[in-house]
């Protein structure tokens, strides 16, 4: 019974294995979160039983294959990301047993049995609990913010061999005996403590540069909608003065209309008109009653006439957006800077856009978008358009913030993006 409950103890470091490797994942499940972690309690409960029943280590192996593979399919999130996650985890617990073999290794050394004595395998469950204890911050709450950061997607792809380097690495220089420590107890102590000192200092840098890199990523784009903002001021501004010179004025063209009319002068009257209509200047006109929307709403309108496109605009918004001005900002301007580029080479009875937004209830905004297109659209394993850069990934990481969904659809060569943002998820 003794020995089956060390096997049990020393098998149990998977459990915090298992924290680390979920807690910085637990916004991306694909199904309900009590399900992902039942199915996990009940599979490490059967690996823990199974290890001790058979008293083999070798049971780590298919133990974390076995857990990968609920991480892998419960989990939706690129491969890389997982595999960092899941080696990170792997590699915080693989330092908990080589702790224990150095600080407890006068008891351990008339030990034969391969297995920790009951005290040590406390002292590895210990161990485990403190280095939970040190990273949850950067594990629960730094990791998540890379994580989610798009504009660093293709660094996953290299970032996951360096907790799958360190682990191999750990479990190398790990001592097979106690006895190989005794000699040098202190100064293994201090290598070993190096490991979680260098990796905790090494991801504090790396999530500063990136929060550092996002803050000015979203700076300058505040900066443009201000920019836009601005400029559409002016415009205000200028055609509320050129519309107080017409009101100056407006008795004068009446004379000249009345003049013209009672001496039945239909061409001079109709050239008059027409020259008082060109005088008049470009009307001004508002899109919505929020200002930053109305802005980027000018801006892409303003280039959709330019190129001969007609933009539908129905933005039944408050003036006070439910969510972060430039989030929706950026959805709206990603989504009518696609739509331009795929009509842009159509006939010109064809380039016709449709933009709808409005408040679906008191919890839900709704955005959708849809415009012709020629060719065929090859979509991606995340369910977005192949060509449409990081555009549609940036919507779909601004969406899935506010736990909403991003619906696509190419149905008779239409591209019809319909997404909706969940208020209460903000």
């Amino acid at each position: 019974m003794n020995l089956y409950l060390r096997y049990a103890l020393e098998f149990a470091i998977i459990i915090p294995a298992a924290i680390f490797a979920f807690m910085p994942v637990s916004e991306h499940f694909k199904i309900n979160s009590f399900i992902v972690y039942g199915l996990t309690s009940i599979f490490l409960a059967c690996f823990i039983a199974a290890g001790a029943f058979f008293k083999s280590k070798a049971a780590f192996i298919p133990g974390l294959l076995g857990l990968f593979l609920i991480y892998y399919f419960c989990v939706d999130m690129q491969i890389s990301k997982k595999l960092f996650c899941f080696f990170n985890a792997v590699m915080l617990c693989a330092i908990c047993p080589a702790y224990t073999i150095i600080l407890m290794g006068p008891f351990e050394l008339e030990n034969e049995s391969g297995v920790f004595l009951l005290e040590s395998g406390f002292m590895n469950l210990a161990i485990a609990l403190l280095m939970i204890l040190i990273f949850i911050r950067t594990t629960y709450k730094r990791i998540p913010v890379l994580l989610n950061e798009e504009r660093i997607n293709a660094i996953w792809d290299y970032l996951f061999l360096i907790p799958l380097v360190m682990t191999i690495l750990i479990y190398w220089a790990t001592p097979v005996s106690p006895r190989v420590v005794m000699t040098g107890r202190v100064i293994s102590l201090f290598l070993f403590a190096l490991i979680p000192t260098t990796i905790f200092i090494l991801y504090y840098i790396f999530w500063w540069i990136t929060a550092k890199l996002t803050e000015s990523a979203n700076l300058q784009q505040e900066n443009i909608l201000l920019r836009l903002e601005n400029k559409r001021y002016n415009e205000l501004k200028s055609y509320i003065e050129h519309a107080k010179i017409l009101r100056h004025d407006f008795r004068q063209h009446l004379h000249v209309i009345s003049e013209l009319a009672d001496e039945k002068k239909i061409n001079e009257l109709q050239k008059y008109l027409s020259q008082l209509n060109d005088s008049s200047g470009t009307k001004y006109i508002m899109l919505c009653s929020n200002s930053a929307v109305n802005a980027i709403a000018s801006h892409y309108d303003l280039i959709a006439r330019k190129q001969d496109t007609k933009i539908s605009w129905r933005l039944e918004i408050p003036s006070v957006l439910p969510v972060k001005e430039s989030d929706f900002c950026a959805v709206l301007g990603n989504l009518t800077e696609n739509a331009l580029k795929a009509v842009k080479n159509l006939d010109s009875n064809k380039r016709n856009i449709n933009i709808i937004s409005s408040m679906l209830s008191d919890s839900m905004l709704g955005l959708s978008i849809d415009n012709p297109f020629e060719g065929t659209i090859k979509f991606n394993k995340n369910g977005l358009p192949l060509s449409s850069g990081i555009g549609l990934s940036s919507v779909s990481n601004i969406v899935g913030r506010y736990g909403g969904s991003l619906n696509i659809n190419t149905d008779n060569n239409i591209f019809s993006a319909g997404l909706i943002f969940y208020i209460n998820n903000v």
